[in-house]
Protein backbone atom coordinates (compact mmCIF):
# COMPACT_ATOMS: atom_id res chain seq x y z
CA UNK A 1 0.00 0.00 0.00
CA UNK A 2 3.06 2.17 0.99
CA UNK A 3 4.32 1.33 -2.50
CA UNK A 4 1.20 2.78 -4.13
CA UNK A 5 0.80 5.97 -1.92
CA UNK A 6 4.87 6.96 -3.11
CA UNK A 7 3.95 6.45 -6.06
CA UNK A 8 1.20 8.64 -6.65
CA UNK A 9 3.03 11.26 -5.17
CA UNK A 10 6.34 10.97 -7.39
CA UNK A 11 4.25 10.78 -9.98
CA UNK A 12 1.40 13.58 -9.08
CA UNK A 13 5.03 16.05 -9.88
CA UNK A 14 5.65 14.54 -13.05
CA UNK A 15 2.33 15.12 -14.39
CA UNK A 16 2.69 18.59 -13.54
CA UNK A 17 5.73 18.75 -16.35
CA UNK A 18 4.50 18.81 -20.16
CA UNK A 19 5.20 14.66 -20.86
CA UNK A 20 6.83 12.77 -23.33
CA UNK A 21 7.55 15.54 -25.95
CA UNK A 22 35.94 1.60 -11.35
CA UNK A 23 34.47 1.51 -8.86
CA UNK A 24 31.39 3.83 -7.31
CA UNK A 25 34.25 4.21 -4.16
CA UNK A 26 36.41 6.90 -5.84
CA UNK A 27 33.75 9.28 -7.42
CA UNK A 28 34.96 11.93 -9.85
CA UNK A 29 36.40 14.70 -7.46
CA UNK A 30 36.68 18.15 -8.49
CA UNK A 31 40.20 20.19 -8.58
CA UNK A 32 40.00 21.67 -5.34
CA UNK A 33 41.75 18.34 -4.29
CA UNK A 34 38.46 17.23 -2.09
CA UNK A 35 39.67 13.32 -2.76
CA UNK A 36 43.15 13.88 -1.25
CA UNK A 37 41.77 16.13 1.37
CA UNK A 38 38.38 14.10 2.03
CA UNK A 39 40.19 10.78 2.51
CA UNK A 40 42.70 12.03 5.52
CA UNK A 41 40.60 13.90 7.25
CA UNK A 42 38.21 11.23 7.53
CA UNK A 43 40.68 8.25 8.65
CA UNK A 44 40.33 8.76 12.05
CA UNK A 45 36.92 10.02 13.97
CA UNK A 46 37.45 10.94 17.36
CA UNK A 47 35.06 11.00 20.13
CA UNK A 48 33.81 14.43 19.22
CA UNK A 49 32.64 13.26 15.85
CA UNK A 50 29.16 11.55 17.43
CA UNK A 51 26.37 12.86 16.33
CA UNK A 52 28.68 15.48 13.49
CA UNK A 53 26.29 17.04 11.17
CA UNK A 54 26.44 17.79 7.83
CA UNK A 55 24.57 19.72 4.84
CA UNK A 56 24.28 17.62 1.36
CA UNK A 57 23.32 19.47 -1.68
CA UNK A 58 22.41 17.28 -4.59
CA UNK A 59 22.58 19.15 -8.03
CA UNK A 60 20.83 18.03 -11.09
CA UNK A 61 23.13 18.76 -14.48
CA UNK A 62 21.47 17.13 -16.86
CA UNK A 63 20.23 19.97 -19.10
CA UNK A 64 16.67 21.22 -19.68
CA UNK A 65 15.83 20.60 -22.80
CA UNK A 66 12.26 20.13 -22.21
CA UNK A 67 9.53 19.97 -19.63
CA UNK A 68 10.11 16.61 -17.75
CA UNK A 69 13.59 15.86 -20.07
CA UNK A 70 16.37 15.46 -20.04
CA UNK A 71 16.77 13.30 -16.53
CA UNK A 72 14.51 14.56 -13.53
CA UNK A 73 16.02 12.94 -10.47
CA UNK A 74 14.26 10.81 -8.53
CA UNK A 75 13.59 11.54 -4.43
CA UNK A 76 16.80 10.11 -3.11
CA UNK A 77 18.17 7.71 -0.14
CA UNK A 78 21.15 8.74 1.23
CA UNK A 79 22.44 7.09 4.31
CA UNK A 80 25.57 7.39 6.76
CA UNK A 81 27.19 3.78 7.56
CA UNK A 82 29.96 1.95 8.66
CA UNK A 83 33.00 0.79 6.05
CA UNK A 84 31.58 -2.85 5.82
CA UNK A 85 28.49 -1.67 4.12
CA UNK A 86 28.31 -1.73 0.42
CA UNK A 87 25.48 -0.83 -1.59
CA UNK A 88 26.33 -0.76 -5.14
CA UNK A 89 29.65 -1.18 -6.90
CA UNK A 90 31.21 -0.89 -10.18
CA UNK A 91 31.17 -4.83 -12.27
CA UNK A 92 29.39 -5.96 -9.24
CA UNK A 93 25.91 -7.49 -9.62
CA UNK A 94 22.74 -5.05 -8.33
CA UNK A 95 21.17 -6.29 -5.26
CA UNK A 96 17.40 -6.26 -5.81
CA UNK A 97 16.93 -2.97 -3.23
CA UNK A 98 19.12 -1.35 -5.39
CA UNK A 99 17.20 -2.30 -8.69
CA UNK A 100 13.71 -1.31 -7.43
CA UNK A 101 15.55 2.08 -7.15
CA UNK A 102 16.97 2.07 -10.50
CA UNK A 103 14.27 0.72 -12.51
CA UNK A 104 10.89 2.42 -10.68
CA UNK A 105 12.20 4.76 -8.37
CA UNK A 106 10.73 2.31 -5.93
CA UNK A 107 13.16 3.59 -2.36
CA UNK A 108 11.04 1.17 0.65
CA UNK A 109 12.46 -1.97 -0.19
CA UNK A 110 16.26 -0.42 0.25
CA UNK A 111 14.97 1.78 3.39
CA UNK A 112 13.59 -1.43 4.63
CA UNK A 113 17.12 -2.79 4.59
CA UNK A 114 18.72 0.03 6.03
CA UNK A 115 16.67 1.00 8.66
CA UNK A 116 17.49 -2.60 9.54
CA UNK A 117 21.09 -2.36 9.46
CA UNK A 118 23.35 -2.18 12.39
CA UNK A 119 26.45 -0.50 10.45
CA UNK A 120 23.94 2.36 9.41
CA UNK A 121 23.92 5.84 11.93
CA UNK A 122 21.09 7.76 9.88
CA UNK A 123 18.78 7.37 6.75
CA UNK A 124 17.48 10.45 5.32
CA UNK A 125 14.58 9.88 2.34
CA UNK A 126 14.04 12.89 0.17
CA UNK A 127 10.83 13.52 -0.91
CA UNK A 128 11.43 15.94 -3.95
CA UNK A 129 12.11 15.16 -7.46
CA UNK A 130 15.06 16.94 -8.13
CA UNK A 131 14.77 18.32 -12.26
CA UNK A 132 17.06 19.03 -14.62
CA UNK A 133 19.19 22.39 -13.62
CA UNK A 134 18.08 21.61 -9.82
CA UNK A 135 18.78 20.99 -6.85
CA UNK A 136 17.82 19.78 -3.37
CA UNK A 137 19.52 20.24 -0.03
CA UNK A 138 19.43 17.44 2.47
CA UNK A 139 21.03 17.60 6.35
CA UNK A 140 22.11 14.12 7.84
CA UNK A 141 24.54 13.20 10.61
CA UNK A 142 27.47 11.03 11.31
CA UNK A 143 28.64 8.82 14.07
CA UNK A 144 32.14 7.93 15.65
CA UNK A 145 32.61 4.63 13.36
CA UNK A 146 30.01 5.36 10.84
CA UNK A 147 31.37 8.29 8.59
CA UNK A 148 30.81 7.05 5.35
CA UNK A 149 27.87 8.34 2.78
CA UNK A 150 25.88 6.33 0.43
CA UNK A 151 23.05 8.21 -1.87
CA UNK A 152 21.08 6.59 -5.13
CA UNK A 153 18.51 8.02 -6.93
CA UNK A 154 17.30 6.96 -10.32
CA UNK A 155 17.86 9.18 -13.36
CA UNK A 156 13.83 8.49 -14.01
CA UNK A 157 13.33 8.77 -18.07
CA UNK A 158 15.90 5.40 -18.79
CA UNK A 159 15.11 1.84 -18.45
CA UNK A 160 17.68 1.11 -14.94
CA UNK A 161 19.88 4.32 -15.01
CA UNK A 162 20.71 5.92 -11.30
CA UNK A 163 22.85 8.47 -9.90
CA UNK A 164 24.88 8.36 -6.65
CA UNK A 165 27.96 7.54 -4.36
CA UNK A 166 29.20 4.54 -2.33
CA UNK A 167 31.43 4.29 0.79
CA UNK A 168 32.54 8.04 0.56
CA UNK A 169 34.19 9.60 3.09
CA UNK A 170 32.65 12.50 4.46
CA UNK A 171 35.01 14.91 5.73
CA UNK A 172 36.23 15.65 8.82
CA UNK A 173 35.93 19.89 8.86
CA UNK A 174 35.03 22.23 5.43
CA UNK A 175 33.76 20.83 2.51
CA UNK A 176 34.00 18.27 -0.39
CA UNK A 177 32.70 18.50 -3.49
CA UNK A 178 32.16 15.64 -5.68
CA UNK A 179 30.64 14.93 -9.33
CA UNK A 180 28.98 12.13 -9.93
CA UNK A 181 28.40 9.92 -12.99
CA UNK A 182 25.35 7.85 -13.90
CA UNK A 183 25.33 3.94 -13.83
CA UNK A 184 23.63 1.13 -15.21
CA UNK A 185 21.94 -1.27 -13.04
CA UNK A 186 22.18 -4.21 -15.05
CA UNK A 187 19.27 -5.31 -14.07
CA UNK A 188 16.94 -4.69 -17.37
CA UNK A 189 17.50 -3.81 -21.16
CA UNK A 190 18.20 -0.04 -22.64
CA UNK A 191 15.15 -0.84 -24.64
CA UNK A 192 14.16 3.37 -24.48
CA UNK A 193 10.87 2.15 -24.96
CA UNK A 194 8.11 4.20 -23.69
CA UNK A 195 5.93 1.22 -22.73
CA UNK A 196 9.26 0.46 -20.06
CA UNK A 197 10.35 3.26 -18.62
CA UNK A 198 8.29 4.87 -15.26
CA UNK A 199 9.46 9.03 -16.30
CA UNK A 200 7.21 11.24 -17.50
CA UNK A 201 8.65 10.96 -21.04
CA UNK A 202 6.50 7.35 -20.58
CA UNK A 203 4.42 6.71 -17.12
CA UNK A 204 5.52 3.11 -17.75
CA UNK A 205 5.69 1.80 -13.92
CA UNK A 206 6.59 -1.69 -13.02
CA UNK A 207 7.17 -2.92 -16.43
CA UNK A 208 10.38 -5.22 -16.89
CA UNK A 209 12.36 -6.55 -19.54
CA UNK A 210 14.74 -7.87 -17.29
CA UNK A 211 18.29 -8.75 -18.23
CA UNK A 212 21.21 -10.03 -15.69
CA UNK A 213 24.47 -7.74 -16.14
CA UNK A 214 27.37 -6.04 -13.68
CA UNK A 215 26.79 -2.57 -12.99
CA UNK A 216 28.62 -0.03 -15.80
CA UNK A 217 28.25 2.98 -16.70
CA UNK A 218 25.87 4.02 -18.79
CA UNK A 219 25.70 4.66 -21.93
CA UNK A 220 23.31 7.55 -22.42
CA UNK A 221 20.47 7.49 -24.69
CA UNK A 222 21.47 6.13 -28.10
CA UNK A 223 18.57 7.32 -29.82
CA UNK A 224 16.98 3.45 -30.53
CA UNK A 225 13.52 3.14 -29.27
CA UNK A 226 11.28 6.37 -28.38
CA UNK A 227 13.20 8.44 -26.68
CA UNK A 228 15.03 11.48 -28.79
CA UNK A 229 18.60 11.61 -27.39
CA UNK A 230 18.64 15.30 -27.96
CA UNK A 231 16.09 15.70 -25.91
CA UNK A 232 16.61 12.98 -22.81
CA UNK A 233 20.42 12.63 -23.63
CA UNK A 234 22.96 13.85 -21.39
CA UNK A 235 26.79 14.38 -20.49
CA UNK A 236 28.48 13.55 -17.89
CA UNK A 237 29.11 14.40 -14.83
CA UNK A 238 25.13 14.14 -14.43
CA UNK A 239 25.30 15.15 -10.57
CA UNK A 240 27.12 17.16 -8.45
CA UNK A 241 28.04 16.72 -4.72
CA UNK A 242 28.48 19.30 -1.77
CA UNK A 243 29.08 18.16 1.02
CA UNK A 244 29.63 20.64 4.05
CA UNK A 245 30.65 19.71 7.95
CA UNK A 246 28.20 22.06 9.87
CA UNK A 247 29.49 21.57 13.73
CA UNK A 248 33.35 22.15 12.86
Amino acid sequence: MHRIRMFSVLWLLFGLLAGCSKDTSSPEMDTMGGEAQNQSLAKKFQDDDAGARYQVILENLSPATAPGASQPFSPPVLVTHRPPLRLFKLNSYASDELRNVAEDANNQPLLDLLNQSRTVYQVVAGSNVILPGGSETFTISAGRGRHKLYLVAMLVNTNDGFTGVDKLNLPKRGRTVVYLRAYDAGTERNTELASDIPGPCCGSHFVRVPTHRRIGYHAGILGIGDLDAATYGWDEPVAKLTITRMDN
